[in-house]
């Protein structure tokens, strides 16, 4: 579907990882995310790094072919790490499962411990406690014996089948304000869009935005910042950017406002008389 609404995304092993970070990276994409025995925290767990460098080989490519060297590049692993990201996955449903490692009820009564499940599962655990430290909704199934295999992803995502589909039929609205993190000098969600004048990644959050306003936090420089279409097309209104004063500024024919910012500031937007509009943004999808 062209609605978020009607999108979700899962994923097992790498897959969980991948699930999770499409999610948080694209949270006006999905309405549903879940991982299962996936790798969802790459940053704050070594063995996974060396696993990440091994599979560029295996797939044909080079050492470090996915985000570069660990250290060198350490910013865009953490662009793309679900932990990193874990505040953008705020008004999704999501759900993320995990055993053990110890062999399970799937397995066969001779099969070893599986070092591999025993990874994932520190990542999920570093995931859902992140999630719960945001106080972040999620459902956390840590169920105990159960090996990287088949069956335990199999019976998963059956369990997992009825939120998904009571998910579809009553969708949470999207966050209103909302805050995003990305370390992008360009990035969209929800409807805005962000654009910063600097070379490199770092991380950026917008904050709390809204149609009273928003804050942008880790700017080192000139932001430029276009508001969803949240207001009735060429409607005036009183914008203050941080204790400068007040100025008069009109939405443009889609209803929306351009702010430019000298760096990290808080801005409010006054609201006038004409009203503001209401409806959902649009949604681009942007370097993945």
């Amino acid at each position: 579907m062209a609605d978020r609404d009607g999108r979700a995304i899962a994923g097992l092993s790498m897959g969980g990882f991948g699930a999770m970070s499409y999610a948080a990276r694209h949270p006006d994409l999905f309405v549903w995310a879940a991982s299962f025995s996936g790798a969802v925290d790459i940053v704050n767990n070594a063995p996974v790094a060396v696993v990440i460098a091994a599979e560029a080989p295996a797939d044909g490519g080079k050492p470090d072919d996915q985000f570069g060297d660990r250290v060198a590049n350490e910013i865009v692993w953490r662009a793309h790490n679900p932990w990193d990201l874990a505040g953008n996955l705020r008004g999704l449903v999501l759900r993320i499962d995990t055993g053990n490692g110890q062999p399970g009820p799937y397995d066969d009564p001779t099969r070893l411990f599986d070092p591999i499940e025993d990874q994932v599962h520190a990542m999920s655990l570093s995931l859902h406690q992140r999630l719960g430290a945001l106080g972040i909704d999620h459902t956390w199934d840590d169920y105990g014996p159960g090996t990287h295999t088949w069956p335990y992803w199999q019976r998963d995502l059956r369990q997992a089948l009825p939120s998904l589909t009571t998910t579809f039929a009553h969708p949470p609205a999207a966050p209103s304000p909302f805050t995003f993190t990305a370390a992008e000098s360009d990035y969209d969600a929800y409807g805005w869009d962000v654009r910063l004048d600097r070379a490199g990644l770092a991380f950026t959050t917008l904050a709390d935005a809204g149609p009273s306003g928003f804050r942008v936090r880790g700017a080192a420089g000139h932001a430029s910042v276009t508001t969803g279409p949240l207001y009735k097309p060429r409607s005036p209104h009183r914008v203050t950017v941080g204790s400068a004063a007040p100025r008069r500024q009109r939405a443009d024919a889609q209803g929306r406002l351009r702010v430019d910012l000298p760096g990290d500031a808080t801005v409010r937007i006054g609201a006038t008389a004409k009203g503001r509009r209401t409806g959902k943004p649009s949604t681009t999808l942007k370097g993945v």
